[in-house]
Formats: structure tokens, sequence, C-alpha cells
């Protein structure tokens, strides 16, 4: 028997043991014959394997027999290859030894430079599985031969997810990869969470940061060196997250005085723009520092003015506190009166107060320079404060009032992407669509040109797509009714062209998923029926009818009429999915020329569209969508209070086709799901009726774990039709939502409906009240997205959302405000003062009446007085 003969068996039988016994008993004649082989037999085996998924069973033995490669960048790349990954914990187990025995006659610098080219490959984005198993395999091969540990990211922050903290001391790579914990990507982010995986990890004892200080404390690790990598680290910058773990770090150091001294110019240096957690920190080692007499004039000056213009208000209130009490005793009145009159154009009214009465207070000490500039900035101050000013430093010349601002940033609407001109921009896209998430605007351009592509010339279009066509996509399950309906269209679609294969008949799908419940919403039910009919029809039709011609999901009328006339030439009948969504994607001004045109279709698709193009349009349903106070329903006779509980009811203005009877009528009791997702695709379905989209995406936005709320909000922002309840609510929720990412979003809705002139203030004012009430979202952080909408000029609309979501928020007598009211009142105040708006806002003169200095009483105050004009 050869030797690729019995290590062949092996692999076929499961074996791990025998070829490594095999492997191990190889000449070098051997090992050359066994790797020869075996790329060959992979493929063989992932040919034959259903899905094109390799057995479990056979993953180990193949990454054993991979210690056969000669080229150390050879062994690397199988080692590394996708479908030969491991579980980590069976790693753990033994195959990460075993490897290392399997390897252990090869030469120490062959496995050393292994161990490092697999260590290069680990990414710090990769999944925790991956990553792990690669650092397994990488830290086996390198302690085998004994050589160095590798310098990459990657491997460092490898060794943070395996290493157990209450370990360390023990661990051959901490004096290695200690000091890289300061300047490798990605360690942040990878022990952000470090004090959590307490929680869930049963096998962890203690915390990266506790583990590292008590190893300072006994000695084992340089406490210097820890203390400069975590302020160096502060120093290069990044998100708090990325810098929790440092924070930590240094806290759990404990720094000295005589620490504090030596780093005070480089915490005065983090002080303009780190994270709120490292200014914090740092503001804490500079005030000591000051105590010590270590903050000389110039570091006090560059120290109080970054503070001064920092966003966060308890930062800022701290330092004027700080300057404050250190004017006199540090003899630096004139210094901390210069400082101070920054702050007089802050935003927050409380802190300018809170500046004039310190200028104020240190008056009688002051140097005429900075007097002149007390009395300079002053000028923009509100009255009251500025004849506060004007009594201590002098008289103060009023500023001229600021012009109101025109309003937000005109609205450009999104272009779409170029259409593919080429089959080979056709495979390209394609190989891009695998990995990328879904966009529905680059999936509808790939599918457009893929169905002419397919029907003009389908021998090339299959040949050009087949090398990027994958085979382990599950071709039934990704047009399943409980699929997200997201998957799988570019890639299935491919399929169908370059190896076909049956479906259910796509006419039958919208009906057969109807009343599915949860696992199929009626949005979600209908893109399903459409990528049945988009797939069923790749190489059979010229064209998709439905493909938008703008960014917002429309169809120009005459490009309609244009690919109906096409078919008919091509004598085929559009799918009925394909027909719906074109309906679906008239805009609301229909083109009177396109309606003429389209009398002259002959079709039974042709003359549905010449109905619709007559009569001006689909007619907009009357939209219900709000939250209920009875219960969602009883059971065992008590009634069951789940809020928020939500009624959905979209009754038809006039009759519609049956195909889209039930996105256009439709009624539903909801609350909280677990069906999130998707949602941010469905405006582009409905881009003339905008609330009906809306609606339809509420109740999966509700959720703690809910997403696309920015996406969503935008695409509805982006669309046409009327906007109301159920787009205010989306809007609401997106405001306040924790990932940034999704309020950025939000706030670029916000000042899309408002530059349109569509934005329901009234309704998006009223569900952040109603939502704060229930719990439902935390007002703080739409008072933050507020502020960046009123920031970029929508002042006068976030003036009317705010007046509207007060009423809904001001605290009865002996009630604890929501978080965040007290800086939505100060918001109030400030566009209402920008835009000179007067009036009331009910409830407000009760609060402001109730006596008392709590800073909730005193902002509501102000904004009664704004508004009555006190």
């Amino acid at each position: 028997m050869t030797a690729w003969a019995g290590v062949r068996d092996a692999i076929d039988a499961k074996d791990p043991g025998r070829v490594m016994a095999l492997v191990m008993k190889l000449d070098d004649a051997g090992r050359r014959e066994v790797a020869d082989a075996l790329p060959g037999r992979l493929r063989e085996l992932r040919a034959s394997a259903e899905w094109g998924m390799l057995d479990r069973g056979l993953i180990e033995p193949l990454l054993l027999a991979g210690a056969t490669i000669g080229g150390a960048a050879a062994a690397a790349t199988w080692l590394c290859r996708r479908e030969l990954e491991i579980w980590p914990h069976r790693l753990q187990r033994g195959v990460a030894a075993d490897l290392a025995k399997a390897t252990a006659a090869r030469p120490a610098e062959w496995r050393a430079d292994v161990g490092r080219r697999v260590a290069d490959r680990i990414r710090v984005s990769d999944d925790w599985g991956r990553m792990v198993s690669l650092w397994q395999m990488s830290a086996a091969l390198t302690l085998s031969a004994g050589a160095d540990a590798p310098a990459s990211d990657g491997f460092v922050v490898g060794w943070t997810n395996v290493a157990d903290p209450s370990g360390l001391a023990a661990d051959p790579f901490l004096d290695a990869l200690v000091p890289r914990l300061f300047d490798a990507d990605g360690v942040g982010r990878h022990l952000a969470d470090d004090e959590t995986r307490l929680r869930w990890d049963r096998d962890r004892r203690g915390t990266w940061a506790d583990a590292l200080a008590g190893l300072a404390r006994s000695g084992r690790l340089d406490r210097a060196m820890l203390l400069d990598g975590c302020v160096g680290r502060f120093l290069r910058g990044g998100t708090a997250r990325e810098l929790r773990f440092f924070v930590r770090l240094h806290d759990g150091l404990a720094p000295s005085d005589d620490d504090a001294a030596r780093h005070v110019r480089d915490h005065v240096r983090l002080l303009p723009a780190a994270p709120s957690t490292v200014a914090d920190l740092a503001f804490r080692q500079v005030k000591r520092a000051d105590d010590l007499g270590s903050l000389d004039g110039s570091l006090f000056e560059e120290a109080a003015d970054a503070l001064l213009f920092r966003p966060e208000k308890k930062l800022v209130r701290a330092a004027l506190s700080w300057l404050d009490r250190t004017a006199r005793r540090r003899g630096r009145v004139d210094a901390t009166v210069r400082a101070v009159a920054a702050a007089f154009a802050s935003d927050a009214l409380d802190l300018r107060e809170r500046a004039v009465k310190i200028a104020v207070k240190h008056a009688g000490r002051t140097g005429e320079a900075a007097r002149d500039t007390v009395r300079e900035a002053a000028a923009a101050l509100p009255g009251d404060l500025r004849a506060a000013v004007a009594a201590a430093f002098g008289d103060v010349a009023a500023a001229e009032p600021a012009p109101v601002p025109s309003g937000p940033p005109p609205y450009v609407p999104r272009a779409l992407p170029a259409p593919i001109a080429s089959l080979a921009e056709l495979a390209e896209e394609l190989a891009a669509q695998r990995d990328a998430p879904f966009a529905w605007a680059t999936t509808e351009r790939f599918l457009a040109a893929l169905v002419e592509s397919a029907y003009t010339d389908p021998d090339a279009t299959r040949e050009a797509l087949r090398p990027h066509v994958p085979h382990d996509v599950p071709r039934q399950h990704g047009l399943h009714s409980t699929t997200r309906a997201t998957y799988y269209w570019a890639v299935l679609a491919a399929q169908m062209l370059v190896s076909p294969f049956t479906t259910a008949p796509p006419d039958e799908h919208w009906d057969t998923t109807h009343g599915t419940g949860v696992d199929g919403p009626p949005l979600r039910r209908f893109l399903l029926w459409r990528k049945r009919d988009v797939i069923a029809r790749v190489g059979r039709v010229p064209l998709l009818l439905a493909a938008p011609t703008e960014g917002s999901g429309h169809i120009a009328p005459m490009t309609l009429v244009d690919r109906l006339e096409r078919l008919e030439s091509a004598g085929v009948e559009p799918g009925r999915a394909d027909l719906a969504q074109a309906l679906l994607r008239l805009p609301r001004d229909t083109d009177p020329d396109a309606a003429v045109r389209a009398k002259a279709l002959a079709s039974e698709a042709g003359r549905t569209v010449a109905a619709v193009l007559a009569s001006g349009g689909l007619p907009d349903p009357i939209v219900e969508c709000g939250l209920l106070d009875e219960p969602l329903r009883t059971e065992g006779g008590r009634l069951l209070k789940l809020p928020p509980n939500g009624l959905l009811r979209l009754t038809p203005a006039a009759d519609v086709p049956d195909d889209l009877s039930e996105l256009l009528g439709h009624r539903a009791k909801f609350r909280t799901t677990n069906d999130y997702g998707d949602t941010g695709s469905w405006p582009a379905i409905l881009p003339s009726h905008r609330e009906v989209a809306a609606a339809h995406a509420l109740p999966h936005l509700l959720g703690p774990y809910a997403y696309d709320h920015g996406s969503t909000a935008l695409a509805l922002a982006e669309a046409d039709g009327p906007a109301g309840g159920a787009t205010g609510a989306v809007l609401a929720l997106a405001l306040a939502q924790q990932n940034a990412r999704e309020r950025v979003d939000a706030v670029e809705a916000l000042l899309v409906l408002s530059a349109r002139g569509h934005l329901p203030a009234a309704e998006t004012g009223t569900a952040i009240g109603r939502l704060a009430q229930s719990d439902r979202i935390k007002p703080n952080r739409a008072v933050r997205s507020l502020t960046e909408a009123a920031d970029a000029g929508a002042h006068a609309d976030v003036w009317r959302v705010t007046a509207a979501a007060l009423p809904h928020l001001l605290p009865e007598p002996g009630t604890r405000a929501p978080s965040g009211l007290p800086d939505l009142l100060a918001l109030g105040t400030r566009t209402a003062e920008t835009v000179r708006a007067r009036g009331t806002v009910p409830g407000l003169a009760d609060v402001a009446a109730r006596g008392g200095s709590s800073r909730l009483v005193t902002e509501a105050a102000r904004l009664h007085r704004t508004l009555t004009n006190g």
C-alpha cells in the first residue's frame, strides 16, 4: 500500500488518530506523495457532500494530514482553509496538541514559520470561533518550535480570547504579549466586555484588568510599563468602547501622586477630544496634579479651555466648580475669568448661568484685560444674564440678534447606481453580494442585469457566473416562508441559471403563505413571493418589469410602458409578483403621456397598468396605527397587559388589484414581536405610500432587540405619500436608538422630511412622549438626536417635535421625571428662542411654578418665560 493510500483510507474512516500515526512515520518522499494528493481528495469529498459541506468527522483527519505539506506557506494555507475549521473546544481537547505531534519531525524553523503564517491570517474582525481555532494552532506550533510569539495583531487579540486571566502568571506568552496589548488594533474591542464575560463564561476566573493589576502589585509585571501603556493607548484615540478596558486597567493600577505629576502633560492633551470616560479620568488626574502644584499656568489654560468646550454637561459643570474653587487659592483669577467667559456661548442655559455667577464672584480681583474679555463675551447673553455681567464688569453692548435660520439643508434625492454594463461586471457583483449585507438597490440592479443577460445570451452569462456561484446555499431554505426575505436573492437567481432547480410555482406563493402569523408578515411574504417569481423567470423573460429607475424605488411611468411593449413584442407576460411590485412603484404624479401610450397595450398586464395610470395611481388607504390601553388578550380568565399593545388598520379607499389587497388593506393587533429585521427595504416596496410602509414596519421595530430603525426611517423620508402617526412612531424609535449609527440615519431622515415639508412633527413628538411613558425608549437619546437636527438647521421642526413631546413627559407632582427631560426643556428653550416661538405648552406653567432649585423646575421656568415673552 502506498503512503497516500493508507492516509486516504484513514481520512475516509474519519480516524484522526490513525492519520496522525501514519503521518509521523512518513519519510520525505511519503510526505510529498500525500501532500500532492490531498487537494484533489478534498475536492472529491466536497463534490460528493450534501450542500457541498464536509462531514464534520472528516475535518480533523484532513487537517492533520496537512502536516505532510512541504512549504510553510502552503501548509499554513491548508490549515486556514474555511472548510477545515474546527470548533475551538475540540482544539482545546487535543487537536492542537495532535497537530504539534504530527509535525514534530519537521524542523523547528518550519514549525515556527507555519505558526507565524497562521497567526498572520488571524483577522481582528474574525468571528470568535475562527479566531480561537487559528490562534490555538498557531500557538501550538510556536510553542513546539520554541519560537518567539508571533507579532501580528490578530495573535495578540486571539490570546486575550483564549488565555484565562487567573492563569496569566504562568502563561508562556505573558512577557512577550503584554506590551503589545497597548498597540495591537482590536484589543480594546475584544476586552470591552471582559467584566460581562464573567456572567456567562463559567470557566473564566477573574478579569484581565484585575489580573494584570494584580501581577503589577506582586512585581511579576512592571507597573510603570502598564500605566505608560494605558496613557499611550488613550493618546492614540478610539471610541469609548475601545478604551473601556484600558480605563479599567488604569484605575486598577491606582496611579500615585508621582504618576499624576509625571503624566500631567499627557492628561491635559486628552481633555479636548477623548471619549467622556477617558476625559473624566484625565480630568481627575489633572486636578490631582494641580493640588500637588505640578500644573503650570500654560497647562492650566489649555486644560480649562478644553474642558469648557466638552459636549458633556456633567464634565463642564465639574470644570466650572474646579475653576471657581482654585481661582484665588492658586492666584489665577484672571486666567479663570477668561476661561469661564468661554462658557457664555454654551447652548445650555444652566451652564451659562453658572459661568456668569463665577465671573461675577471674582470680578473684584480681575484685571482690566480680563474684564474686557468678559464684557465682549457677554454681548450675546440673554438680557438678564447680560445685566448681571454689566453690573459687575461695566457696560456691555448687546450683540445684534442672529437671523432666524433658513431651515435644514436642501434635499438631494439619492441616485441609483448605474446599470451593470458587462458580464464581467455582473460576475464581479455576484462575488461581492455573496458576503455583503443585503441592500435592495444593489440587489435590484444585479437581478435586472442578470434577467436581461440570461435571456439574450444565456450560455455566456452562465459561464461568466459559474466560478462565483456557491454550492453550499440551501436552495429550498432560501425560499421558505420562515426565511428572512432578504437572504439569497442574487445567489439563488444565479444558481437557477447555472444549475437549474425546481421550486414551488411562484404564482401560488402569496396565497399559500397567507396568514402564517409572525413568520410571515405581509410585506415579508410579498418579498418572498417576488423572490420566487424572479428566480423562476431567469432565462425566460427579457426584463424585469419592476426594476426601479429612482433611488426611492419609483419607476418612471413611461419606462414602465416601454417595458410592457417589449414584453408584448417578445410574446411574454410578466410574473404576477413582478407586475404587482411595478404597480406599487408608480409615482404619485403619473405622466399623462404615459397614460395615453398605455392605452395601446394589448396584454392583460398592459391593460392593468393602463387602468392604474388612467386613474392617477393606486389610491391611499386609510391608515390607523397606535398604542392601545386595553390588554392584547385574556388567558385563563385573566387580562394580560403586555405593553405596548398596538392596533394596525389599513382600509382601502377604493378597489385595488387582488394581489395588493393585503398590503393596502390589513388589520391586526400587535405586541412587541421577536420578528425583527428586513424593514429597511420595505419603503422601497411602497415608495408612493410612506405611511402604509411605516405601519407595516412598526410592529417589527418595537422590541428590545429590533434593528434597522435608522435605515427604515431614512427610506421612509425618501419615499412619497402621507406621513402620519406610523411614520412619526418609526422616526421616534429611530431617534432614540442606543446604536449611534441608527441615530445618525434617524437625524438624516428628520432633516430630509423637514426639507421636503413632509415631517409629521406633532406625531413624532407625541410618539416620543408616549413611547417614553411606556419605557420603550430613553428620551435622553432622542434629545441628542434632536439637538443634532437643530444644529443642522431644522430649528422650527425640532421645536414643533419638542412641543408635542413635552405634555406627555412633564411629571405630575411627586413623580419622577424621565431621564433627559431637563435637556429636552433646554433644547425647547433654545429652539423657541431661535424661531421666536410664543404660546403655551400644556402642563409647563405648573411645573415652572413648583419652586425649588431642581434643574427640571429651572429649565421649565426658562422655557415658560421664553414662550410668554416674560
